[in-house]
């Protein structure tokens, strides 16, 4: 059995369906305030002790855990000194950032090495390296967080380190934001429906901000790929596209690919991050699809999604 934690989430819900339609033992884990446990769902708070002792008395134990769960809450400044230099963390909700990210880590730790599990996949990010110090990242970049998620993200990392060298088997992939499927937010969606609504996309920077993203497909194809790996060791792999990418590239990219679309940036020089995925493709045997490739089908996505009655009005306001 696999045990999906966050399978509400964007990313979960596609793993799920994903690999629901392919055959495999997948046990979605829903957060809720009142624990709940099915053969085919569970529900529970990982911050919640007596959450997680009620999953350990629970007979099915699962023998892969993909650890989806956490709090994604990002807010970055500009520097005091100067909008030139890496941003500051803004505020944010420390305690739950945390607690969310990183107490819930630790009580699925425990829970797996009391149980026996024997391999946990761990939803990391790109924004462990904070501000890119070199032209291409590798998994032995020093990672720099900016602000509290990212921290979070690399204490959850640093806690199943040390339990990989308990005997549990830890596989952490790191990526960089995610677009696609039925997401109707984020950069990706805003610039595309930009690009097709007014053949412009306008690009107001004041942080320097270091950005990558990666289509949702592609992530679920790693996870899965990572799911079959055997042994007792850890691993730590980025999963990203390798190609540069920063907020003026992505928006040349997608108006590249919209006829008579132009992009126009102005502000703070941005980032460019490039994310080596190498290693992910010798232990997983994964490469993902083309951003161009990707970023084609999202456009005809958003197109076909205005070209529905229900959207016609929006479109031609």
């Amino acid at each position: 059995m696999i045990l999906v934690t966050g399978a509400g989430g964007f990313l979960g819900r596609h793993l799920v369906a994903h690999s629901l339609a392919a055959g495999a033992d997948v046990v979605p884990l829903y957060r809720s305030v009142k624990m709940k446990i099915e053969k085919q769902r569970w529900e529970a708070d990982l911050t919640n002790p007596q959450h997680m002792q009620g999953l350990k008395e629970y007979v099915q134990t699962p023998h892969t855990i993909v650890h989806l769960a956490g709090r994604i809450e990002i807010s970055l400044v500009p520097n005091p000194l100067s909008v030139s230099l890496p941003p500051v963390a803004g505020s944010e909700d420390i305690s739950s950032i945390y607690s969310a990210n990183v107490t819930s880590t630790a009580h699925l730790l425990q829970y797996c090495l009391q149980k026996g599990v024997k391999h946990l996949i761990f939803a990391s990010s790109q924004t462990v390296y904070g501000m890119p110090a070199c032209e291409v990242i590798t998994e032995e970049t020093r990672c720099e967080p900016l602000e509290h998620y990212a921290a979070s993200k690399l204490c959850a990392e640093h806690l199943l380190e040390i339990g990989a060298r308990q005997g549990l088997t830890v596989t952490v992939l790191r990526f960089p934001g995610l677009y696609g499927g039925d997401r109707r937010e984020g950069v990706v969606y805003g610039f595309c429906r930009s690009a097709l609504e007014r053949r412009s996309i306008e690009v107001k920077t004041d942080i320097p901000l270091p950005i990558d993203v990666i289509h949702v497909s592609d992530v679920v194809d790693a996870i899965e790929k990572a799911i079959s790996l055997k042994g007792h060791e850890w691993h730590c792999l980025n999963i990203a596209t390798g190609e540069a990418c920063s907020l003026h590239i992505l928006a040349d990219s997608i108006a590249g690919l919209v006829p008579g679309c132009t992009a126009h940036v102005s502000g703070v020089p941005q980032p460019i991050v490039r994310m080596d995925s190498s290693k992910a493709r010798s232990v997983l045997g994964w490469r993902a699809v083309s951003r161009r490739e990707r970023l084609s089908a999202m456009i005809k996505n958003v197109e076909n999604e205005f070209r529905a009655p229900e959207h016609k009005e929006a479109w031609h306001a």
